[in-house]
């Protein structure tokens, strides 16, 4: 199969409205914010305590207290990243399949 030189056309231009509602995008940028305030809570909790100059067995048991929570605290809003991402993709199946 011969190679073509050309580049691949991107799907739609740069300069084409987004295809979502804003009250998607909105909650998409909520959640993303709140998972990275999360992550760098659950950084700077790792990081203060391997400076502590506590006994290694309670540094371990807070170690896994604080995974614990990092992951507790996650969860909700991993899942409303997965709701967010199905109804993304039902805009655009409903979006496909009503374009002519």
């Amino acid at each position: 199969m011969p190679r073509s030189s050309a580049a691949p056309r991107p799907l739609a231009p740069s300069t084409q409205a987004p295809w979502y509602p804003d009250d998607l995008l909105a909650e998409f940028q909520t959640t993303l914010a709140a998972l990275a305030d999360l992550e760098v809570r659950s950084a700077t909790d790792r990081e203060w305590l391997a400076a502590w100059d506590g006994p290694e067995p309670i540094k371990k048991k807070f170690a896994a207290q604080l995974e614990e929570r990092h992951q507790r605290d996650r969860e909700p809003y991993v899942e409303q990243l997965a709701d967010l991402h199905c109804a993304m993709m039902r805009i655009m199946t409903l979006d496909i399949c009503s374009n002519p």
